[in-house]
């Protein structure tokens, strides 16, 4: 048995990707020979497992992932993901006290710089940090790099946790309530950058670019 199908039998009830996504995660990252791996927002780490797996399939390749402090305190969490499936060697969690961005900027002023061929987005959506994170991201991706951009049409009005919780949207005007950020992000950041869009993926909201060089 493969451990993507370990994975994928052993934490069939923990969100949040599913086989499906993972397996296309996985044509791309072979596709692509993408090996050095950032993600942005784990959750409880079935997507880090995921990705994880992947490498350890290939035989080669390491996973940072990042997430907010309190992801420690989910249950299973990470760790428990990781030591079920032994990736421990092929993941490195990082734990934001605040914002994921703080920890983006304590890789980039590390020596040395690391530097990754795709980055896994999927955390953080209101415009401040996902257009802020986009651009941190593209610092550590490599030329030729790929940026997977998750929740391409996600909005906070359509939010089910904003509907529920509507005091969380009050300090927004109208117009950021009903943005579609992580596509303004794709629209609007990611040509100034130098990408070029490959694919969107309507069905699960993804979209992949690549950049330049």
């Amino acid at each position: 048995m493969s451990t993507f199908d370990l994975v994928t039998r052993t934490f069939s009830d923990i969100p949040y990707m599913d086989e499906s996504r993972a397996a296309l995660l996985r044509s791309i990252l072979r596709e692509y020979e993408a090996r050095e791996i950032l993600e942005i927002g784990f959750y409880q780490g079935k997507s880090s497992v995921y990705i994880g797996a992947m490498l350890e399939d290939f035989g080669s390749g390491r996973l940072v992932t990042i997430d907010k402090a309190t992801a420690r305190d989910r249950s299973p969490n990470i760790f428990d993901l990781m030591k079920s499936t032994g990736l421990e060697r092929r993941i490195t969690p990082r734990f934001a006290e605040r914002s994921y961005t703080w920890e983006l900027q304590r890789m980039i002023n590390s020596q040395p710089r690391p530097q990754f061929d795709l980055c896994y987005f999927d955390g953080g959506h209101q415009w401040d940090r996902t257009g802020f994170g986009v651009v941190l991201v593209d610092m550590l991706l490599k030329p030729g790099g790929l940026l997977v951009l998750d929740d391409m049409n996600w909005s906070m009005a359509g939010s089910a946790y904003h509907r529920k919780n509507p005091e969380t949207m009050n300090a927004y005007s109208e117009d950021e309530r009903s943005a579609k950020t992580v596509r303004l992000a794709w629209d609007t950041l990611l040509p100034h950058l130098g990408y070029s869009h490959i694919r969107e993926y309507p069905a699960i909201g993804w979209g992949v670019a690549r950049k330049n060089g």
